[in-house]
């Protein structure tokens, strides 16, 4: 199927592979017999050729319905998705900032919960507290005297 499609989609479903190998656990693969994207053998995206350059990848309701109202030129949904976490995107249309925030949503959703925790703290690890104040003794009040 991969080499009936057009080179341009070719390129847009490639740069989305590539954003998602940023991730760990993510294999391309086929789906439906279209190119797909996994992690940990999990389908998290696929191309959709019957709608050319439009990439079905997962998402959680309120996200897509945020998504869907923000920018309609870029997301869509068809009746087969909408009882479905997913979303349509025009991978021609999305720009790479909004791609990324997607592909990491999706992977956060498929990916087991250790591969997400071990990626969050290499990532983003907690800073360090700030050392605790040290008490300064308090200075004795005079008891008030009616």
């Amino acid at each position: 199927m991969a080499g009936k499609l057009k080179s341009s989609v070719q390129r847009d479903f490639a740069a989305a592979v590539k954003t998602a190998k940023r991730f760990p656990g993510i294999e391309s693969d086929t789906c439906y017999g279209t190119p797909a994207i996994r992690v940990n053998g999990k389908f998290m995206a696929r191309l959709r050729t019957e709608a050319e350059g439009w990439l079905a990848i997962r998402c959680d309701f309120v996200d897509r319905e945020i998504l869907l109202q923000s920018a309609p030129h870029v997301f869509h949904l068809t009746p087969h998705y909408e009882n479905y976490p997913m979303i349509l995107v025009d991978l021609a249309a999305v720009d790479d900032d909004t791609l990324l925030q997607l592909v990491e949503r999706a992977w956060r959703r498929q990916a087991p919960k250790k591969l997400v925790r071990e990626w969050d703290e290499r990532h983003n690890p907690v800073p360090a507290k700030p050392p605790a104040a040290k008490k300064r003794p308090g200075k004795k009040r005079a008891a008030k005297t009616r």
